[in-house]
């Protein structure tokens, strides 16, 4: 028997080898002899995707240019081919995949991992039935766990209908991508509009997340308000109590008017301490982390992107200390605990924890197998880094290997525990509360290296009573009401998980409920750089930015049911997964993708017509305008705008028509903003080191505009 085992890349393939007695390296794949595989095996290897979906234009020549009349675009069969780069390394697993009898699919053990392999297996022309298909399906890359997964092989048919969802996810984003794009971008260029408008399944609605902040933030108005407070002091500190009912008064004369109601009056009086409630509490540690749980974490404490977190994880996957990194869940099974309970002495000694560990029974919070569906939490594998090799590693990588560490351990350590105090006060009838808690025990918070909770002054209360007098000074506090804060790319994968519902910032909130959301843990870090990439959002001071073209787009769809919804592309998302438990059918889901883009086809120009005409939209035209004019004409004194391939004034070619334009690249030199900005305001610039004449040779020159031209002055000798 023939055995292939097909992974995703090199690395990958390379690491099974290694994990064999013994393993020859060939153009493409890998021989290996062990006992695993008696009469031999091969190893062999994609680049991620060998073979993707065919482009329109690919089905059709007159789909090479954006037309609205061509529209919608659904192909009969929708079909996949090899790029040219990558056609020899597709043509020697083609054939080793012929040759063979039993297949191993050992790609990553998730649903893009099913859809690089049988995309693979099916453009190489061998159907499902044809031969042996099994599984390999591991969270670690260590020797023992690559051999233990190879012994106990899952039937592929088990995970098959992984790969269909994600094929139909992969469709259903093309029908989207390669239909509503042209459309929006077409329809708007209608309007006067420049530029392309990539449109996507999950990165609009994402898109659109942002956008409303920003709006929220931009119209928010501060308003001013007051509180009412007890104030007093404790050995010289002060310490307040706040109205039980937590009421607020948006002008002095209303709480004038509340205290007169309650025969009081602001300044010192005389209070009752109705009750004194004293009560021992503690929290246990943190969960362990999933990926998106681990990327809000390190944006918040390293400013790492999404995208920087879940490589520099993958990174340390493949070094095989972390196990693998794309997984919603935030459990263990009783496996994994085992050897986290047999390796504890090992990874605290790693990290210099001196504390005693103790807590060794096994905890729901933490271990639940019923809750591990494809993969358990990320957490430390059995193979544990040198000092030294720890120490060298980069600092993100470092940073992410301690946190994962630490918190893994902290599961093993005394709760936090402290005492917390709370004060029942009545000015005459009204009734107020003081609150305040002091640390006994750090516990866990000392493994996370989480400072000492705070005594702040106004929590350090002082030694009373029940049923005595104190005097105290009532005040009203003045205050001001606050903007929602800003999305960072941590807060903004927190967000897609929860479906843009508005959550508190802790970890179990925002990452333990039931995954619904937009995107995956694997594809959400992708989204939010594909829309930096197509100059929908920036990042400012670790802070997301909608841009002017972002803005436009997002006005376009403000009022949309679907694409201003984050929660109704979750709902796809859910459609998605229960095809994926042979629920729902592929071509159910699709059928409704293409009545979906009928829809859009007939009501995107009818809406645009109707916004394009209301005083807001000709606001953010001229805003995005001035945002992306440059300077001015020469020629003709409008703006110089960003026209793509060249730097050109808005009326270039219309009637009456200006043709001043400037390329962005002259004679090899790519032109500087600041060059640019000289040119335009000064009429020249300083002179530029680096062009290309036509013979090849450098020269040095400024730029100068003559006659609305561009032309060269070279230095005088």
């Amino acid at each position: 028997m023939t055995t292939i085992i097909l992974a995703e890349k090199p690395s990958q393939a390379k690491e099974y080898a290694q994990a064999m007695a013994k393993q020859t390296k060939k153009n493409g794949y890998f021989e290996i002899e062990d006992e695993l595989f008696p009469e031999g095996a091969v190893v062999t290897y994609g680049f991620g995707h060998l073979v993707d979906l065919l482009l329109p234009k690919d089905y059709a020549a007159h789909h090479a240019k954006w037309s609205l009349e061509n529209l919608p675009i659904f192909p009969e069969t929708m079909q996949y081919n090899v790029s040219k780069d990558k056609m020899p390394q597709f043509n020697i697993v083609k054939k080793l995949l012929q040759d063979a009898n039993r297949i191993i699919i050992a790609t990553d053990c998730d649903r893009e991992g099913e859809l690089i392999a049988w995309l693979i297996i099916q453009q190489a022309g061998i159907k499902k039935g044809d031969k042996q298909v099994q599984r390999l399906w591991i969270n670690s890359l260590e020797k023992e766990a690559i051999r233990k997964g190879f012994v106990n092989l899952k039937d592929a048919n088990d995970t098959y209908p992984k790969f269909m969802e994600a094929q139909t996810r992969q469709m259903s984003d093309w029908l989207v991508g390669m239909n509503l794009s042209p459309l929006y971008t077409l329809s708007l260029q209608e309007k006067g509009t420049q530029g392309t408008f990539p449109i996507g399944r999950v990165q609009t609605p994402t898109l659109m997340m942002v956008y409303r902040r920003q709006k929220e933030i931009k119209q928010f108005q501060s308003k001013d308000y007051f509180e009412l407070e007890l104030q007093g002091k404790n050995n010289g500190r002060p310490w307040k109590a706040t109205l039980k009912e937590n009421q607020k008064f948006d002008t002095k004369q209303n709480y004038t008017a509340f205290l007169q109601s309650k025969q009081l009056q602001e300044g010192s009086q005389e209070v009752c301490v109705a009750d004194i409630q004293m009560q021992e509490k503690e929290t246990a540690s943190p969960r362990l982390f999933s990926l998106s749980a681990l990327q809000v974490a390190m944006s918040k404490q390293q400013k790492a992107s999404p995208k920087q977190t879940l490589e520099a994880v993958q990174h340390l996957y493949e070094k095989k200390w972390l196990t693998y990194p794309r997984t919603d869940s935030v459990y263990i099974t009783e496996n994994e605990f085992a050897y986290l309970l047999e390796k504890k002495k090992d990874y605290q000694s790693l990290l210099a924890i001196q504390q005693d560990l103790n807590n060794t029974e096994q905890r729901t919070r933490y271990v639940n197998s019923k809750k591990v569906q494809e993969h358990h939490a990320i957490i430390p594998t059995k193979t544990i880094p040198k000092p030294s090799d720890l120490k060298a590693l980069p600092p993100l990588e470092k940073n992410i290997y301690e946190l994962v560490t630490r918190t893994t351990l902290a599961m093993f350590a005394d709760p936090f525990r402290y005492e917390e105090t709370i004060i029942d006060l009545l000015a005459k009838e009204l009734a107020f509360v003081a609150k305040g808690k002091v640390e006994r025990s750090p516990g866990w918070k000392s493994i996370l290296k989480e400072p000492a909770e705070k005594q702040k002054e106004e929590h350090m209360l002082p030694a009373l009573e029940k049923g005595t007098l104190i005097s105290m000074d009532l005040q009203a506090a003045a205050k001001k009401t606050h903007p929602p804060k800003p999305f960072t790319e941590g807060t903004l994968i927190q967000a897609m998980k929860q479906a843009g519902k508005e959550l508190d910032t802790d970890q179990a909130q925002a990452i333990l409920k039931e995954v619904e959301g937009i995107g995956t843990e694997a594809t959400r870090a992708d989204v939010i750089e594909r829309l930096k990439a197509q100059a929908y959002i920036v990042v400012a001071k670790n802070q997301l930015e909608v841009t002017a073209k972002g803005q436009q787009l997002g006005r376009v769809l403000e009022d949309d049911k679907l694409f201003s919804s984050a929660e109704m592309t979750a709902a796809w998302e859910k459609d998605l997964r229960s095809i994926g438990e042979e629920v729902l059918t592929q071509e159910v889901f699709l059928k409704r993708i293409r009545h979906l883009v009928k829809q859009y086809i007939k009501q995107v120009p009818e809406t645009l017509q109707k916004i394009s005409q209301s005083d807001e939209w000709k606001d953010v035209q001229q805003q995005v305008q001035a945002a992306s004019s440059i300077g001015n004409c020469p020629v003709c004194g409008r703006s110089i705008v960003d026209k793509g391939a060249f730097y050109g004034c808005e009326g270039y070619l219309d009637n009456p028509s200006c043709s001043f334009s400037i390329s962005k690249k002259i004679r090899g030199k790519a032109l500087g903003k600041r060059d640019l900005t000289a040119l335009l305001s000064k009429g020249s610039t300083n002179v530029i080191k680096g062009f290309t004449s036509k013979a090849g040779k450098s020269f040095d020159a400024q730029l100068k505009i003559e006659d609305g031209k561009v032309q060269f002055v070279f230095p005088k000798r």
